[in-house]
């Protein structure tokens, strides 16, 4: 990470990490128009709007 001294083995975690350092948010709901900048977070989120269990 240039922002940080983090480093990562995939370029796919590094991407995600970078989002934290931008106001980049590419997951939103469609239920209530929140957007996370993870797709972790925004799949949890989700579930509490479907009632559907981890």
């Amino acid at each position: 990470c240039q922002e940080g001294d983090q480093s990562f083995s995939k370029s796919s975690d590094l991407a995600v990490h970078q989002r934290l350092h931008t106001v980049e948010k590419p997951f939103k709901c469609l239920e209530c128009g929140k957007s996370f900048s993870d797709g972790f977070p925004f799949a949890a989120h989700h579930r509490g709007h479907t009632g559907e269990r981890p």
